[in-house]
């Protein structure tokens, strides 16, 4: 928290509270100088007292607009750093709905407790002291029947707080699973239609929001008394200063000056109540984010260390290979060893294996930056490379993996930002995209959303096509693509694989149509160790040791 800017919004808090201290000390003596027995007082009296109050007004105005720019600032932050964990994991945890609740929820949270929670304290503190003080040197009575309501709220906060912190992990527990659940339900809504579910998926639904629903009324209860505790307290010190008036230890100047302070002081020991809350939600929601914010500054701090080793060495972690060549050399897959790879420019090489999860594992481990394997690319080690220099290593179209948003220019140019529009145009209308971006109307600058809609899915795996072969990589991965594709589509990928110069892997379930020769890699643990190399030309399925 404390760093960068976000000292100076900090500071500027603290400052912001001790001015409304001074303002309100200012306009109580004020006030106890117009209601003396023996006032003298004239026309800077009573512009004093107007601008204290508009001081007050102005300051807890600032207080708001800077406490908001301080827990955005710190939540933008934590964003960064939750989608970074998300992105940069090889094993991100949770589904899809428990990612969204916690870049919703659990950000709110955090994003509460900075601005309504930690703000409220950074200047409340101050202020009340502040005024406690005041009271003190007015009458120290005073002082001192207004201090005890407020220590009894203090001597409560440790029970409520924990009680608070339990309820509010159990619904940040129930609302996540309702969550993962909503999400998956909505992924798999054709099948839920197809297998007449509908009722029986919403009936589902509705028994984990009746827990979410029964576990916030739960917290309401224990929440709902802490703020009650501090509206009475705020009450009580009220109460106290008039008990002391019809005593006959205040006269009614002290009175007046006394419950100005004092309505000053109520809302921030109101809001103490609030800030219990907030607190306890954060904590609950920090438990599950502190791991991910860990995750997210070590894959950040490795992705500083390609950098420097690169700006070293001016090529990075160097991998003996040729111009252009790709080796493989102990890759783990599933808790086993693959066979080693070695492939020149020009090599095509099949993914091989009879269950397609064992193929899409393999390339999610191949490509994964904290693999135990080395991969190789034209003298380059892949993992051990900066990302903006490994972009430039591979180009992957793979038809497991859904399209981002965006438009199509960004979407073709994602892997190399700095491509010109004519490049663009070139590589599109290389995958026979040209008419489709035309008769969009809006060019490359259409948008792509929910997977690519509003294309079709064949147009869709022709854009990652485009993507995958801008400026020709060392090395192009097509990872089941010809399945999304028809005929001409087929015959399109079969041109450019026979004509890439560089190394081609690929999965397919008919490899034969795609390529006439081929290396098969076995990734699946099927064959014995080693690669075979087969022809089309004959018996497709006859295959010849290497």
């Amino acid at each position: 928290m404390w760093a960068g800017r976000r000292r100076r919004l900090l500071v500027c808090l603290a400052v912001l509270g001790g001015l409304q201290a001074v303002l309100a000390l200012m306009m109580a003596m004020t006030v106890n100088a117009l209601l003396s027995p023996n006032p003298s007082w004239d026309g800077w009296d009573l512009m004093a007292l107007g601008t204290s109050v508009l001081g007050i007004g102005l300051a807890r105005w600032i207080e708001r607009v800077v406490a908001e720019e301080l827990g955005q600032d710190y939540v933008f932050e934590q964003r960064r750093r939750l989608m970074t964990s998300a992105l940069g994991s090889t094993n991100p945890a949770g589904s899809l709905g428990v990612t969204v609740t916690r870049a919703s929820n659990d950000l709110t949270a955090v994003r509460n407790w900075v601005a309504l929670g930690l703000v409220p304290l950074v200047t409340a503190v101050p202020l009340i002291l502040v005024i406690l003080l005041g009271l003190a040197v007015i009458d120290w009575r005073v002082a001192a029947v207004v201090s005890a309501p407020l220590l009894l709220v203090v001597a409560a906060v440790p029970v409520l707080a924990s009680q608070t912190l339990r309820r509010s992990r159990e619904l940040r527990r129930r609302r996540g699973r309702m969550s993962a659940r909503i999400a998956d339900s909505v992924l798999a809504g054709e099948s839920v239609r197809v297998s007449g579910a509908v009722h029986r998926e919403l009936k589902a639904v509705d028994r984990d929001s009746g827990k979410v629903v029964t576990a916030a009324v739960d917290r309401a209860w224990i929440t709902g008394l802490t703020r009650a505790l501090t509206v009475t307290a705020a009450s009580l010190c009220t109460v106290a200063v008039v008990v002391l008036a019809v005593l006959g230890h205040a006269d009614p100047a002290g009175v007046a000056s006394v419950m100005t302070l004092l309505g000053v002081m109520s809302t921030p020991v109101t809001d103490f109540g609030r800030v219990v809350e907030y607190r306890q939600n954060y904590r609950a929601a920090a438990r599950i984010l502190v791991p991910l914010m860990a995750e997210a500054d070590a894959i950040t701090a490795r992705e500083r260390r390609r950098r420097a080793e690169f700006r070293r060495t001016d090529v990075g972690p160097s991998v003996a290979t040729g111009p252009g060549e790709v080796t493989v050399r102990g890759l783990v897959v599933d808790g086993r060893r693959l066979p080693d790879l070695h492939a020149a420019p020009g090599d095509r090489i099949l993914l091989s294996s009879a269950d397609p999860a064992k193929v899409r594992a393999a390339v999610r481990e191949l490509f994964g930056t904290g693999t135990a394997g080395v991969l190789g690319i034209d003298g380059r080690d892949y993992a051990g490379t900066p990302a903006r220099a490994r972009r430039g290593l591979v180009g992957l179209a793979s038809g497991h993996i859904p399209l981002e948003r965006g438009s199509v220019s960004r979407l073709v140019s994602y892997r190399v930002p700095d491509a010109s529009n004519v490049e663009i145009r070139q590589v599109l209308n290389e995958v026979g995209l040209r008419e489709t971006v035309r008769a969009a109307g809006r060019g490359l600058s259409l948008k792509l959303k929910n997977g690519g809609s509003p294309w079709s899915g064949g147009e869709v795996t022709r854009l990652k096509l485009a993507r995958a072969l801008l400026r020709r990589p060392p090395l192009l991965v097509l990872e089941g693509v010809d399945s999304l594709l028809g005929a001409e589509g087929i015959d399109l990928l079969r041109r450019i694989i026979d004509n890439y110069p560089g190394v081609v892997f690929f999965s397919s379930h008919r490899p034969e149509l795609l390529a006439e020769n081929f290396i098969a890699w076995d990734v699946g643990g099927e064959a014995p160790a080693g690669a075979t190399r087969s022809r089309s030309g004959g018996d497709p399925g006859v295959e010849e040791d290497e």
